[in-house]
């Protein structure tokens, strides 16, 4: 019995310690729809321009601006986390 609650108490310790480390991370991580940025990489700015048809078929998926060329945010968020954009003001 006393096995059993020393078990749960750890249990629950460590999914305490795993959802308190969950809810510190930065809650601004995802762009908003027309962040702007801007970036040295041609990889990046390349797969923007690959965008650019679906851009067009596609327009409420399109929202965020890489270097002046509309695209996704998906990407844009992909730049920012990898470190190669900055945001910059529109």
């Amino acid at each position: 019995m006393k096995q059993t609650r020393t078990f749960i108490f750890t249990g629950l310790f460590a999914l305490t310690l795993l959802v308190s480390g969950c809810a510190t991370q930065s809650q601004d991580r995802i762009p908003p729809a027309g962040t702007a940025v801007g970036t040295t990489s041609d990889v990046f700015r390349q797969a923007a321009r690959g965008l650019q048809p679906d851009c067009g078929r596609f327009s409420s998926g399109c929202t965020c601006i890489l270097d002046g060329i509309q695209t996704s945010c998906a990407l844009v968020f992909a730049c920012l986390d990898s470190g190669n954009c900055q945001r910059v003001a529109r």
